[in-house]
């Protein structure tokens, strides 16, 4: 049995070297496509391709009466073309086994392309046709719009959902970054396909774009499609948003919002804070951080409140940042009757990790677990192109990349206390519950209980 299991370690060993060292900094090139940036991350071990085009701005530059529109342009590029319907578009992409599609946030948006090597040229080229040729079709505005407030309607049965939506909200409230990207019903009733194609020629001529795209030698074929189908430059489109902010001031008490839905027989909790500049920037702390309160089965949070309470079957907790703001989050759900006692452990822990520190063993195990599971990050070739990404947009060095793990152990007790403190401080966090009415009640113990029907967040 020792034998099995020490092989079983030395291939996992084997296993996680490979993971770390797959995508070495010798496979990283960087090049230039008619005055843009590209980012190139060879590999060859599959026939497959992943494009990204980054382009520097996202939902804040919608016009404050057509909030959302960013998000709409982008969502419907595909649907429809002078030359094109919707049906002949998805078709084609679908018959080369294309994915596509958009991520807008706030400050920037991300299109994404992938399939097979062999297909990139008549996929790339027709993506490159919708964003030159993209039409609108009001009938496809109209269906696209109903199909959004159906969802709306729809939402009162996901309360996870519902509860997400509305800690972003309030949690970055007198943020620049509090309305979501993709508007509420009743923006997008002010949206018109002269609207969408505007914007759309905004985001082809005006902004700064990045391309990031992973796969073998033959991907570089994309230079000439970029060139001359998609018809970008980086000569012109060099906007970049940048915002100026007031940083927000530290809670004095916990502000609690019941999020209010019919008929639930649980409550979702989420609670966290708006980490202004200066205060996410260390994301290795944020991370071991994390991971010591609620970063899997052997967490703090989740051996308080599964393990020994069965209060509930997850909780989970994240902080991290972008380019100039971030978020933390506890994540967790428990029955309508164990809501108080949930969130007094919540409370006490918190208050146990500022007032008496964090056991050896404890943080021992968080560091092991964080450090153990970095280098599987990278076996997707996706995800590191992520990684990469997000590094160049915050402007920190790929090195880092490699030496997560030894940084991760290098913290020691007095540093994580402190980021947990200032992160997860329990009187400076946004408390949202979504449940019935007659929560407001039992948190109303933690203190002033602020009443949202969960409509106004939709």
């Amino acid at each position: 049995m020792k034998n099995i299991i020490r092989n079983i370690s030395l291939v996992a060993l084997v296993i996680t070297s490979v993971s770390v060292h797959g995508f070495g900094k010798d496979r990283i090139k960087k090049l230039n496509w008619n005055g843009i940036d590209v980012t190139w991350l060879e590999d060859s071990r599959f026939p497959t391709y992943k494009v990204m085009v980054h382009f520097s701005d996202g939902a804040l530059s919608d016009h404050p009466k057509r909030r959302g529109e960013t998000d709409m342009m982008f969502k419907m590029l595909d649907n429809g073309t002078r030359r094109f319907s919707q049906k002949d578009i998805s078709d084609n992409l679908e018959f080369y086994g294309t994915s596509w599609g958009a991520d807008v946030s706030h400050e920037s948006t991300v299109y994404h392309v992938s399939g097979l090597i062999k297909d990139l040229s008549p996929s790339m080229k027709k993506i490159c046709h919708l964003f030159k040729d993209a039409y609108y079709p009001k009938n496809e505005i109209t269906k696209y719009k109903r199909l959004l407030s159906n969802s709306a309607r729809s939402v009162v049965k996901n309360h996870s959902a519902i509860a997400s939506k509305a800690f972003r909200e309030l949690s970055l409230k007198g943020s620049p970054y509090d309305y979501p990207v993709d508007g509420k019903v009743s923006d997008r009733a002010r949206i018109s396909s002269v609207h969408l194609k505007r914007k759309l020629n905004y985001f082809n001529t005006e902004v700064k774009k990045k391309i990031y795209i992973s796969g073998p030698k033959e991907i570089l074929n994309l230079e000439s499609i970029i060139i001359n189908d998609c018809g970008w430059s980086g000569e012109n489109s060099k906007y970049e948003r940048v915002v100026n902010y007031t940083p927000l001031k530290p809670l004095l008490s916990p502000k609690i919002y019941l999020v209010t839905v019919p008929k639930a027989n649980q409550a979702q909790v989420r609670m966290g804070r708006f980490l202004n500049q200066g205060e996410y920037e260390e994301s290795e702390l944020n991370a071991l951080a994390s991971e010591f309160l609620g970063g899997g089965f052997t967490s703090k949070l989740m051996r308080e409140i599964r393990v020994k309470r069965g209060l509930s079957y997850t909780v989970s907790s994240f902080a991290g940042g972008q380019r100039q703001y971030g978020r933390s989050v506890i994540s967790t759900f428990t029955k309508t009757s164990t809501i108080d006692e949930l969130l007094h452990v919540i409370k006490n822990v918190l208050l146990e990790v500022k007032d008496k520190g964090i056991e050896p063993s404890e943080l021992a195990r968080a560091q092991g677990a964080l450090a153990g599971s970095s280098p599987f990050r990278f076996e997707s070739s996706s995800a590191y192109l992520k990684q990469l990404m997000y590094f160049d947009d915050i402007n920190k060095n790929y090195d880092e990349l490699y030496k997560f793990s030894d940084i991760v152990r290098s913290y020691k007790e007095p540093a994580v206390r402190e980021k947990l403190v200032s992160l997860y401080n329990w009187s400076n966090q946004v408390i949202v519950v979504v449940g019935p009415k007659s929560l407001k009640k039992d948190l109303e113990q933690f203190g002033k209980v602020t009443k949202v029907p969960y409509k106004e967040f939709f």
